[in-house]
């Protein structure tokens, strides 16, 4: 963290204040994906985007020379899979070491994390946010953990009504 770095509190005051303003506003003109993405872990679909999903491992990156990293956000010596020149793109996405960092997402979870209300909103943020401690010292909670807890409670009733006008909508034309 640096000192420019933004707070967890402010973090989650921004995303309160925009939500309110788009929920009145916006809705159905204007797409913001941290919503967009909010409502398909609410209706049961994913969201679509790693750091709220699950588990990890879709967002790889390929540089020019063929390497090939578990992700964008782990572009470290550690993360390399291998060379796409030297082995098939697909077998290095299902290597055990792809499935290990896709998966450590969700098994390294703390306590804190698998009881909490509104997991299956943002499944423990991305591991890169991990570093801060839950209240009882167990390692691995998101820097933003407090501020996501308040986004989603907050959004909540918003996002149940959302995903029920969604689910009983007609499919095909308006009109």
């Amino acid at each position: 963290m640096m000192p420019w770095s933004v707070k967890p509190k402010q973090y989650g005051e921004f995303y309160i204040q925009i939500f309110d303003d788009w929920v009145r506003k916006d809705v159905g003109e204007v797409f913001v994906q941290f919503f967009d993405v909010a409502l398909g872990n609410w209706m049961g679909l994913g969201s679509g985007l790693c750091k709220f999903s699950p588990t990890c491992g879709h967002a790889v990156v390929l540089e020019h020379n063929g390497d090939l990293y578990a992700c964008d956000h782990y572009v470290y010596p550690q993360y390399r899979l291998g060379n796409n020149m030297e082995r098939q793109f697909s077998e290095l996405m299902e290597s055990d070491k792809q499935r290990k960092f896709g998966s450590d997402k969700q098994d390294l979870l703390p306590q804190y994390c698998k009881d909490c209300k509104v997991r299956f909103a943002c499944h423990g943020d991305c591991p890169k946010h991990r570093f801060a401690r839950s209240p009882d010292a167990e390692p691995g909670l998101s820097y933003l953990c407090l501020s996501y807890k308040r986004i989603f409670k907050h959004i909540d009733p918003y996002m149940q009504v959302m995903a029920q006008l969604v689910k009983s909508s007609r499919r095909g034309s308006r009109g």
